[in-house]
């Protein structure tokens, strides 16, 4: 029998992490290709406008049908599902040659990828014991913010070897090459039911609430990073296409890395200083990116601007171990469930903070559009400083400690 490198659980968060990775990248890969697709088509900016929505009307309008699915049918068998039609839906993208086609293979891709995060929890809350559960979590959405270090770079170089339409075949295929891996992966039993059993629970209590509004508001944060960065620093600070470049994805290097960072100071010092506390601890973090954000319009020089943002981004890092694991530690028998619930209220951020900060932006400057960022995070640290888990404490899982 051949020694294993590492736990059987590893391998699971590793696929989910995997899988995560290639949905923001089959995601990102009509950013890439947009000026191609534009100049093809004669299409004008407000036209592909409607393209780009249409993904996040699918992505949103099935994360609860998904996560109950999920909880109902197993989340090894709703992924694989859900991979396989984005996957298909992304190499599909290339063939329609109208608007309306290319935005309905758009919405489509986004319903297959509106069960990710209700899958990845799902699966989490039968493999790993509580004392993990920032560790496990805080990887597998941290693909979010590695996946742009990925998908930038190998886009273009396929964009400029191959054309646009290759972009979205070989980002396809990728999903195809880890359904086999996925499928290999045995299913452990659904975790025991915990106190907080029903939805009218979940929903009446205000733990829920507060973690609900501080996903919104770190989504607000990441959403304005990903719409309005690359503008602000070509326009406001007068980068070149190049440094553009380099100035908008370096920050994210440091979310994936302080992602990971903060999850595993949470669960080391959980168990020295409560858990509850040490997550409101872990906040602190947080509030200095908001005052790192705040802070970007008001320096002088490009580079530090840059240097703020991946302070920002960095520090920004801090809350997501904390709001990702949330349904596992509130309701580990319907983790799956309720993150789809909150993952679909925190991306109403998507569709909120593009359009507010552009408006405030030309209304007010860009000085009161960041500062607008920061007032949506403080808000989010307050509401979870409030009540954030008071109400309903850290339940405990199925221990898979030998998974």
């Amino acid at each position: 029998m051949v020694a294993r490198l590492w736990p059987r659980r590893v391998d699971a968060a590793l696929l989910c992490f995997a899988a995560n990775v290639i949905a923001h990248c089959d995601r990102i890969s009509l950013s890439v290709a947009v000026p191609a697709i534009m100049a093809e088509y004669q299409w004008d900016t407000a036209q592909m406008g409607w393209v780009l929505s249409a993904f996040f009307t699918g992505y949103t309008l099935l994360m609860i049908p998904a996560g109950l699915a999920a909880q109902h049918f197993g989340p090894r068998r709703v992924f694989a599902t859900c991979l396989a039609w984005w996957s298909l839906f992304t190499m599909l993208t290339p063939l329609p040659r109208s608007l309306a086609g290319l935005a309905a293979m758009r919405f489509s891709l986004g319903m297959g990828e509106s069960g990710t995060a209700a899958c990845i929890n799902g699966t989490l809350a039968r493999w790993f014991p509580p004392s993990e559960y920032a560790r496990a979590a805080g990887l597998c959405w941290s693909a979010g913010y590695a996946a742009p270090m990925i998908a930038f770079p190998f886009a273009s170089w396929i964009l400029h070897q191959f054309g646009w339409r290759a972009i979205f075949l070989g980002f396809g295929l990728l999903g195809l090459l880890w359904l086999p891996l996925w499928w290999r992966l045995e299913e452990p039993p659904a975790p025991p039911e915990t106190v907080a059993s029903s939805w009218g629970d979940l929903l009446r209590a205000p733990a829920v609430w507060a973690v609900f509004l501080l996903h919104f508001s770190s989504n607000w944060f990441l959403y304005v990073m990903i719409s309005w960065l690359p503008t602000y620093l070509t326009l406001e600070r007068k980068f070149s296409l190049p440094g553009m470049a380099a100035g908008a994805a370096v920050p994210f290097f440091f979310a994936w890395v302080g992602t990971n960072a903060f999850a595993w100071a949470i669960d080391r010092y959980a168990p020295r200083w409560g858990a509850a506390k040490a997550r409101k601890l872990f906040l602190l973090p947080y509030a200095l990116a908001a005052a790192s954000i705040f802070a970007v319009p008001r320096v002088e020089t490009a580079t530090a601007a840059v240097i703020l943002l991946c302070t920002a981004m960095g520090l920004l890092a801090s809350a997501t171990p904390i709001f990702s694991s949330a349904s596992l530690r509130l309701a580990p028998s319907r983790a799956a469930s309720l993150a789809g619930a909150q993952n679909a209220f925190a991306n109403l951020a998507g569709i909120i903070a593009p359009a507010a900060v552009g408006y405030v932006a030309k209304a007010s400057g860009w000085p009161a559009a960041f500062a607008l960022t920061a007032g949506i995070c403080l808000a989010g640290i307050i509401a979870y400083l409030a009540v954030g888990e008071s109400a309903m404490g850290s339940m405990q899982s199925s221990p898979a400690l030998d998974l």
